[in-house]
């Protein structure tokens, strides 16, 4: 047999999975390429782990994941044991790619006439990369997606760029790589209207709440402020608590 020193039982329910992955693709070789977009190291590597036991559960085929890292994250764990196995990721670090020849060989391409998918990812990515100025680099992804002569492939580019680079921009420089990207590429257009959208429900709601929490400090009750704003009662006594 074999000798085994016991501490404490366990529970024998596991907890409920409430993580949510980045993306995942299956791939032409029927295996699944799950993508993770980090700003700062992941020190355990638990968490994905477990996306990739339940990815290879649900699917019945093997997993091959990318740590995709931007900002500062210049090193990062690649491997874990837990003793019945052994499980590794593939780290990027895109501070430490040079974004400046990755926009060369995407120009250099487009001018001979040697586009492949490798470019979707260097335009996508090149804004996560090591650029002399982000204004600038981010003027020349767009003249670039521009200079991309078919209209599908275009939006194939404009994909990968708002799924992928857009992970280390500020709010603003998103809004304006997207405003621009509109003018060539239908789904940066519905992306771009639907932002806007969102943005005028967002300050309808403000407005709302700032109009309700003035007529809370005038003493009215809270079913009469939930009536008059067409608030639910939860959101009008959260509003009323904090202003106690």
């Amino acid at each position: 047999m074999f000798h085994v020193e016991l501490d404490a039982a366990l529970p024998n329910e596991l907890p409920a999975n409430t993580l949510r992955l980045d993306t995942a693709w299956r791939m032409t070789d029927g295996q699944i390429f799950h993508l993770e977009f980090q700003s700062a190291p992941e020190m355990s590597l638990y968490r994905f782990l477990e996306y990739d036991a339940r990815l290879a559960h649900a699917y019945k085929t093997s997993v091959r994941t990318v740590v995709l890292y931007h900002g500062d994250t210049r090193w990062a764990p690649s491997r874990l044991h837990i003793g019945t196995a052994a499980y590794g990721v593939e780290n990027v670090y895109l501070s430490m790619i040079d974004g400046e020849a990755a926009l060369d060989t995407v120009s250099t391409h487009l001018q001979t006439g040697q586009w492949d998918a490798q470019d979707r990812l260097r335009l996508a990515l090149a804004l996560n990369m090591q650029v002399d100025q982000r204004s600038t680099a981010l003027e020349r992804v767009v003249s670039l997606v521009v200079a991309v002569p078919d209209a599908e492939e275009r939006d194939l580019v404009v994909s990968a760029i708002l799924v992928l680079g857009e992970a280390g921009l500020t709010e603003a420089q998103r809004t304006w790589i997207r405003k621009e990207l509109r003018q060539v590429s239908k789904m940066a257009e519905e992306l771009y209207q639907e932002g806007r959208e969102e943005g005028r429900q967002e300050g309808k709601r403000d407005q709302t709440l700032a109009f309700a929490r003035k007529l809370l400090a005038l003493g009215e009750s809270v079913e009469k402020v939930a009536t008059l704003t067409e608030l639910s009662l939860d959101d009008v006594q959260k509003l009323r608590a904090t202003q106690a």
